[in-house]
């Protein structure tokens, strides 16, 4: 009993890492800075328990080009005479996720006694099932859609643009769908890596996770749908790579008693709850489109098209105009200025390139980079699965310029500290 309630504490504390949200008492702090600051105390009392003191060279050349975005920044909007400093503090924002995964990983190392790419994976499709399921439930009672948005205070604002779409405790709209893609990456390594004739039962856990994850966050953010395309990608790759036996028996035998019953549950929901149908449309409107008009088409998609638009200049394709967002605004409904996208556009590398140029973005691109590098090298088994979660990732800015910095962190720290995997 004590051992299932530090793992709910766990996932818990996961949960608040990977989705975090400002604190009812301080617009200023949020649950993400909480589990830093505690990550930096554990870190500080290991160092004391070993009586050493080490820093990783991983993690020292991440900082690195963590430090070299933060100075191009400054050099880009002292250039360009801006004041627009999104991205002049990377360094401490990118320390911050890395200290709070040292939460993380720290917790599950207490609770498991080891810490793996398998738990740490784990925790995430835990923490996304949940949220999925919080999300929907959410729209059944209405007593605990207020009990959650208590718990966040001021913070439910950011919900705000999501309007009559549904969300979780910190998680919607894109961000939080890139972070749904990543993990159905995650789900579709942990099920390869499930033996269907020994953990038949696990095996179709994992397959039910999946499955709703890939309903329900495609209703909490359609950019859910880059995850399930690489999913299944990665798993017809698998078959002419590795060419198993399971991938023509028991694997799919359970996976498609799961899809029957999962079908079947939709289908019912779909005829009888008109929430669920109103959000299954918007989750997949695009193959609603398809089947109903013919051709493919989304609000979103539509919209994604009139941004795009590209620098007239080659100095802003090199280092940028310096600005991220709009720097005239307009009052919005609570009296404050609304600044909006720079450009107008929300497409992730034409708001980086706006902002410091091609040179910054490469710069940027290269933290993702150094950090997949140092996963692939000290978990090699797992490397397929660290360069697919960085697709997810490069894949994600072609809509939106939020990045899943919280997904790689955890892996990212657990490699950094040399942890060897206990789990085969």
């Amino acid at each position: 009993m004590k051992k299932f309630i530090l793992v709910i504490l766990t996932g818990i504390i996961t949960s608040l890492f990977i989705f975090p949200f400002n604190l009812p008492i301080t617009a200023d702090i949020n649950t993400k800075m909480v589990i830093a600051a505690v990550g930096l105390a554990l870190f500080f009392l290991d160092m004391l328990q070993n009586r050493e003191f080490v820093i990783s060279k991983d993690f020292l050349m991440f900082s690195i080009i963590c430090i070299l975005v933060s100075v191009w920044t400054f050099l880009v909007i002292t250039i360009n005479n801006t004041v627009d400093t999104s991205y002049a503090q990377y360094l401490v924002s990118a320390w911050v996720w890395m200290g709070g995964a040292y939460t993380v990983v720290w917790l599950i190392r207490t609770v498991h006694g080891k810490a793996s790419v398998e738990l740490i994976g784990q925790y995430m499709v835990f923490v996304c099932v949940a949220q999925c399921i919080l999300a929907y439930a959410m729209t059944l009672f209405p007593s605990l859609k207020s009990f959650v948005d208590s718990l966040m205070g001021d913070a439910a604002e950011f919900m705000g643009p999501a309007k009559d779409r549904i969300y979780g405790l910190g998680a919607a709209l894109d961000p939080s769908g890139l972070r749904f893609a990543a993990v159905l990456v995650i789900l579709a390594h942990l099920i390869h890596k499930t033996n269907s004739d020994t953990n038949r039962v696990l095996e179709a856990f994992y397959i039910f996770a999946f499955i709703i994850i890939s309903i329900i966050g495609n209703m909490i953010s359609r950019t859910t749908i880059i995850g399930v395309g690489l999913a299944l990608f990665y798993w017809i790759l698998l078959l002419f790579i590795e060419k198993r036996q399971r991938y023509l028996s028991g694997f799919w035998v359970t996976a498609s008693i799961c899809l029957l019953v999962s079908l079947g549950l939709i289908i019912l929901l779909y005829q009888t709850n008109y929430y669920f149908r109103n959000n299954l449309r918007f989750g997949f409107e695009g193959f609603f489109s398809l089947a109903e008009k013919g051709y493919w088409e989304t609000n979103s998609t539509n919209i994604l098209k009139g941004m795009v638009v590209w620098p007239e200049s080659l100095k802003t394709w090199i280092i940028g105009d310096g600005l991220f967002f709009n720097s005239q605004g307009t009052p919005d409904r609570f009296g404050q200025l609304e600044t909006g996208f720079y450009m107008d556009t929300d497409i992730g590398y034409l708001r980086f390139i706006f902002y410091f140029g091609g040179v910054g973005l490469l710069l940027l691109t290269g933290v993702f980079v150094r950090i997949t590098s140092t996963c692939c090298r000290q978990f090699s088994k797992h490397s397929l699965l660290f360069i697919l979660i960085l697709l997810v990732n490069l894949l994600g800015w072609v809509k939106v310029s939020s990045d899943i910095i919280m997904i790689f962190a955890p892996f990212f720290v657990l490699a950094c500290i040399n942890v060897k995997e206990q789990t085969e």
